[in-house]
């Protein structure tokens, strides 16, 4: 068993996690863009890194006076159990009960077991890496004014690897069931992205609280974390076993984790094989009228995006959750405007304008929609189909670029305008805001395409690659940060200069320049690039 899976393992690996598998393209065709995409992974890195550091570096140092200090094991257990079970959610179904290679691999002379290990070991690695990146700038913190111990480093190094198996056993079921459930209603694909919406925007309403007295927001999340882990006796002796080297809590978890993942493997045998020859059943449907509507190419283009966004759950999950969080802000900032005020109130005593916060947090959340970036890829082997009709390339990449900013930017303003009503924010204040947020989406639109177009990933086995894993996400997410950073320096620099109407208008006549040099871009490049693609 063992040779066959780590021979499975490096098939897997080699699929899942090949730089040119996951980037779409060879870097060793071009040390330019080997140079650039590698400064923007440490630069993203970075920047998620420098982010959860900062606030729990000031949240570590009030524990640790307090001699709490112990707490920061808490939120590091919670996250990467909180993270796993994202994680197996969206990927358990496809990994393990439905994978699209198990006609291949039935056949073969292979256990049932050993595929179902190799296929885990693979999702493993990206819930890893994950944790580890997340968990890195708080363990900082704990050590930082705890004092550092390499024991303690190494204990708590260990038992991560162990964290999420219990995760992966419970929700792997919960993925099943979701999936199972919502495709015997007519509209599965909608109700299993309303049941996960419900599922993660629940997890986040018992997560944070509505007390924004408080700058650093983690802090809001003390009391959820300490109820959590009353209740979690894997996360009592993870605390032990790190903080007070408790051999016995160590082997608490290790033996916990151990048993549910074995018996996980050994139980759900025929579980996987049934799940996967319904799979690849045919079925066949009734017959629908269809009609067609005579439209221009540009509107025919933004609703085949808008079908092919609502008909994968990954996608929109992915890419809606900024759009979401929007409309829910917009409505939320109306309902605890009271709160509101307050916590804004102390950005305002630190000399930093209501509107330029609210312009920030919505960037942010505009930055988590970056449809541009990755929908080409997401024609996958249709693309020749793309290239053969009589359409401008340009047109099918603005087409693309115009769905991304339909999808953001009347949610963005309907978040402005709401905000703008419940603070009583100065209206020409609000217009201007408005017209900021217009050129931020259609900058971050169009690099999203200028992304795409020299980083489309075809060849992927599920969406979920594209979506999540491929160099056009990451760098289209990247790519807003950039903007939003390099607006926020000329803010800063000139802040003293100018009124917030000048200054913001001056960095939305900048953001338009450089779209129109995007624009161009597109228009005139895009024809080249196809035919080499």
């Amino acid at each position: 068993m063992s040779m066959m899976y780590f021979k499975l393992m490096k098939v897997f690996f080699k699929e899942n996690l090949s730089f040119k598998r996951i980037l779409g393209t060879d870097l060793k065709s071009s040390k330019t863009k080997a140079i650039f995409i590698i400064f923007a992974i440490i630069y993203g890195f970075g920047s998620i890194l420098f982010t959860i550091g900062l606030m729990f570096f000031d949240l570590g140092k009030v524990l640790t006076e307090a001699g709490m200090g112990d707490l920061l094991l808490n939120f590091i257990f919670i996250y990467a159990t909180g993270l796993s079970i994202m994680f197996v959610l969206f990927r358990a179904n496809g990994y393990i009960f439905h994978y699209k290679d198990y006609d291949i691999l039935e056949p073969l002379p292979i256990k049932g077991k050993t595929v179902i290990l190799a296929k885990m070991t693979v999702m493993m690695s990206f819930i890893y890496l994950t944790i580890f990146t997340v968990s890195a700038p708080i363990a900082f913190s704990y050590f930082y004014h705890g004092g550092f111990d390499v024991v303690k480093l190494l204990m708590m190094i260990l038992l991560l690897l162990f964290i999420p198996f219990i995760p992966l056993v419970l929700f792997s079921f919960v993925s099943l069931l979701i999936a199972n459930f919502s495709t015997r209603f007519r509209f599965g694909k909608a109700l299993n992205i309303i049941l996960m919406f419900v599922f993660f925007l629940g997890i986040m309403f018992l997560s944070f609280s509505m007390n924004f007295s408080n700058g650093n927001p983690i802090e809001g999340q003390l009391g959820f974390i300490e109820g959590a882990t009353k209740y979690l006796i894997t996360s009592k002796w993870f605390t032990l076993a790190v903080d007070d080297l408790n051999i016995l809590a160590a082997l608490g978890v290790i033996g916990l984790s151990v048993a549910f993942l074995t018996g996980f493997v050994y139980l759900i045998q025929n579980l996987v094989k049934n799940t996967n020859q319904r799979s690849v059943v045919t079925r066949t449907t009734n017959k629908k009228k269809v009609t067609s509507k005579q439209r221009s190419i540009l509107m025919n283009i933004i609703s085949k995006e808008t079908k092919k966004f609502f008909g994968v759950t990954i996608y929109v999950f992915n890419n809606g959750f900024g759009v979401i969080m929007m409309a829910l802000a917009g409505i939320a900032v109306v309902i605890f405007k009271d709160n509101l005020s307050a916590f804004l109130g102390e950005f305002v005593a630190l000399g930093i304008d209501i509107e330029v916060v609210l312009l920030l947090l919505l960037g942010f959340l505009i930055s988590m929609v970056f449809t541009s970036a990755i929908s080409l890829s997401l024609e996958g082997k249709n693309f020749w189909v793309l290239k053969s009709l009589p359409i401008k390339a340009s047109t099918v990449m603005f087409g693309k670029m115009l769905f991304n900013v339909l999808l953001t930017l009347p949610v963005a303003i309907f978040a402005i305008f709401m905000s703008g009503y419940a603070l009583g924010l100065n209206v020409f204040n609000v217009l201007i805001m408005m017209v900021f947020i217009g050129s931020l989406c259609f900058l971050s639109s169009g690099l999203g395409s200028i992304i795409n177009l020299h980083f489309p990933k075809f060849n992927f086995v599920s969406e979920t690659e594209v979506v999540k894993q491929s160099i056009g996400a990451f760098l289209g997410m990247l790519s807003s940060w950039l903007i939003l950073t390099i607006n926020g320096f000329i803010y800063y620099y000139l802040a003293n200069s100018f009124s917030f109407f000048v200054l913001v208008l001056l960095l939305s006549l900048l953001n338009i320049l450089l779209f129109a040099g995007v624009f161009y871009y597109i228009k005139s490049r895009s024809e080249v690039i196809f035919s080499k693609l």
